[in-house]
This record gives C-alpha cells, structure tokens and sequence, in this order.
C-alpha cells in the first residue's frame, strides 16, 4: 500500500463528509490521515497549520464559496499548493469552468458520486501533484545546473584571460628586454664616443653618429607605440570614427613619408639606396569612410615590413584600386619571403618567421594590421615564397557596417 496521505474535507453537511470519509477509507490502493471542516474558516486554519496532499472542497459553503475560498488559499497561505477537488450538488458548467479557471484539478456533482469514482479522482489528483512537483524540482535542478555551468564558464573563462594576460606581460617583457638591448647599445656607444672624441671628429662624422642616436631612439620610441596600440585592442578600448577620406591624398602622404625616411641619410647608408618605392592608385577610389588613425597603422605597417624585410633592396609596389563597394590595397616586395608554415600564423601577436635573422622587430606590425581591418570591417590575406618576396591584399568596404 501506498503511503497515507492527508487529505481536507470542507463540507458544511455532516453527511456528505461521513460518505466521503467511508469511501476513501476502502480504497484499496491508497491510505488516508482524514481532516474535516464543516466552515470556510476552520478550513483555512487547518490549512495554515498543516500542509494537506489533497482538498475536498464544497462549492456551497455558510460563510462563503469554494471559489472565495480558493482565492483565499491562494493569497493567504502561499506555502499551499495542494491539489482541489470541487464537490457540489448541483452540475454546473459555468461553476465548472470557472472553478478549473482558478485551478481546481478537477470538478465532481455529488449525485452521481460513486466509491470508485471518488477514489479515483483524487488518486489522479495526487499522482498529477507528484508529477507536477517532481517536474517543478527537476526544472529547477536544470536551473540550478545551467548557472553553475555558466558559473564554471566564466571562471574558466576568466582563468584564460588571466593566463592570456600573464602571458603577454611576460611576452612584452622579453620582447623589450631582447629589442631595447641592440638599439640603446648603439645609442650609448654613440653617445659615448660623441662625448669623449666629439672635439676630435669632423662634423660629417660627429653627424653621422647623432643620426645613429636619432634612428635608434625612433626604433625604441616605436616600440613602444605598437606595444601601446596592441595593449588598448587587447583591453577593447580601441574606438572607430569612420570619417570621409580623401584617399589620393591620404596614401600620397604615407608614400612620401616613406620615401623621405628612405632618403635619411643613415637609412640609405643602410640600405644602400636599393630600395625603390612604387605607387599606382586606380579605379573608383571616391566616396570611402574610414579611420584615419586606425588605416595609418594598417598602411604604415605594412609598408615598413615591405622595407624592412627587404635588406637587399628591389622594388615595394604599392598599388591602390578602387571599386564601386570596396577598395583592395595590394603591396608587394622582393624580400626574403616567409616559409610557407609559418604563414598562417603571422597575424598572432609576437610571430615572427625564422627566417629574419637579425632583422629587428616585435612581431606586433601585422597584428596590429589584421585588427585594424577587421574594425573597418575588412579582410587581410598574404601569399609569400620563400627568397621571392611577400605580397599583402587589404580589402575594406567603402562604408562599413560595423
């Protein structure tokens, strides 16, 4: 046999409680701890006190109607959610309807109440309330183990930005520790020898030491922009304010600033002047919005890794092409190219071919590009061989949706 349940008669008539009472107490499948009431406020006070699996409830009742009792369950007593049983001696369907309106499980007219119909309707009853309860805990189980799987989520996912960050401090340390040393070593001998033979040295050389100091400090002062620039996309605090461009004009300075850092003189000393620099613009290039600042760190950069990983020299073409939705900008070298594994990862942060020797730099210049572009909404791919140069496709939309 099952285990007894409490159930609640509320029933002004002796009678009809008596008989509800004899036939619950014969079924066969089911026990019983029975409770009476004969008035709306002996039953509520009974319901406050003690928590009951099923109600029997009057429709017709002295001091008020089932229905004014159900909503008194309801305001009154919230830790009450025990099945309701409608009885009344009269079938009413409109009394019906509203009665299961206000969430009585289920409606029977004392005429036509049988043993085992009574018996089967409030076992139903209190199987759906088992039902219902387990359906409610399992839900809330569920709940409960989505949020502590999000919880585990954002620890996990906090552990990795922690793991990331600890990383790229130890990556910028290293990297300014190794960059900074060859470049600050050559502005101290300068300086050095500057201050204990500079009487002694004719002007072009005293020049041309100074020009060292100038091009060194550059270097590290540019170092120290990337890893600048880089740290506010790392912290997304990199903002874009796309504006109307003058394209012509706006590459047309890039070009010059580039050439007039290839004409330097301690630059050309380096470079032996075998560097030529060649610019085509074409097309529909009118009508294009984008940020200046955040462009010139695409074209600047790449524009200097052309230079900077060509130390033989040869040719950087520069080539702009304008369309109705989009402008590609193509810049190819002659340089020393980039071994073909090690292509897909160059846009990662602090990647550098193995193949630069002692060719200075962070490893920064195109992941600073790639970001760049994906802010304008644009795509950037490379293709290189090996001794044969390396060539750089930047596609942007004329006017990003981003």
């Amino acid at each position: 046999m099952s285990d007894t349940r409490t159930l609640l008669i509320i029933d002004d008539c002796a009678e009809d409680r008596r008989i509800y009472r004899r036939y619950l107490l014969k079924d066969p499948h089911q026990s019983y701890q029975i409770l009476e009431a004969d008035s709306a406020k002996d039953a509520l006070a009974l319901c406050q006190k003690i928590l009951c699996d099923v109600i029997l409830l009057d429709f017709n009742l002295p001091d008020m109607t089932g229905l004014e009792i159900l909503d008194h369950l309801t305001q009154q007593i919230s830790d009450t959610n025990a099945p309701v049983i409608m009885l009344t001696g009269q079938g009413d369907e409109a009394v019906a309807v509203q009665a299961m309106k206000k969430g009585v499980q289920d409606y029977l007219v004392k005429q036509h109440l049988k043993p085992d119909v009574l018996q089967l309707a409030v076992r139903n009853v209190i199987q759906h309330s088992q039902l219902q309860s387990v359906l409610t805990k399992t839900k809330e189980r569920q709940r409960l183990i989505i949020q502590q799987a999000e919880l585990l989520a954002q620890t996990q996912a906090a552990l990795i930005n922690e793991q990331k960050l600890n990383a790229f401090k130890s990556q910028i340390i290293a990297t300014v520790s190794y960059e900074y040393r060859t470049p600050l070593s050559s502005i101290l001998t300068a300086a050095s020898t500057l201050k204990q033979y500079g009487e002694k040295l004719d002007e072009s050389k005293q020049q041309k030491f100074l020009q060292i100091i100038e091009h060194k400090a550059r270097y590290m002062a540019k170092l120290v922009d990337d890893l600048l620039v880089f740290n506010q996309f790392e912290l997304n605090k990199a903002q874009f304010k796309p504006q109307p461009l003058d394209l012509y004009h706006f590459f047309s300075g890039l070009i010059e600033e580039q050439q007039e850092k290839l004409s330097d003189s301690y630059a050309a000393a380096q470079s032996a002047d075998r560097h030529h620099l060649v610019y085509e613009i074409s097309g529909n290039y009118k009508g294009f919005w984008g940020d200046a600042g955040l462009l010139r760190q695409i074209f600047v950069n790449l524009m200097s890794n052309a230079i900077k990983f060509s130390p033989d020299g040869g040719s950087i073409q520069c080539h702009l092409i304008g369309g109705e939705s989009q402008l590609i900008f193509d810049i190819k070298d002659e340089g020393i190219g980039i071994p073909i594994k090690e292509q897909k990862n160059l846009f990662q942060p602090f990647c550098r071919g193995s193949n630069v020797d002692a060719i200075p730099g962070t490893g920064l210049g195109l992941a600073i590009a790639r970001i760049c572009v994906e802010l304008h909404g644009g795509d950037i791919s490379l293709e290189s061989q090996m001794g044969k140069g390396t060539r750089v496709i930047v596609t942007l939309p004329k006017r990003s949706s981003i």
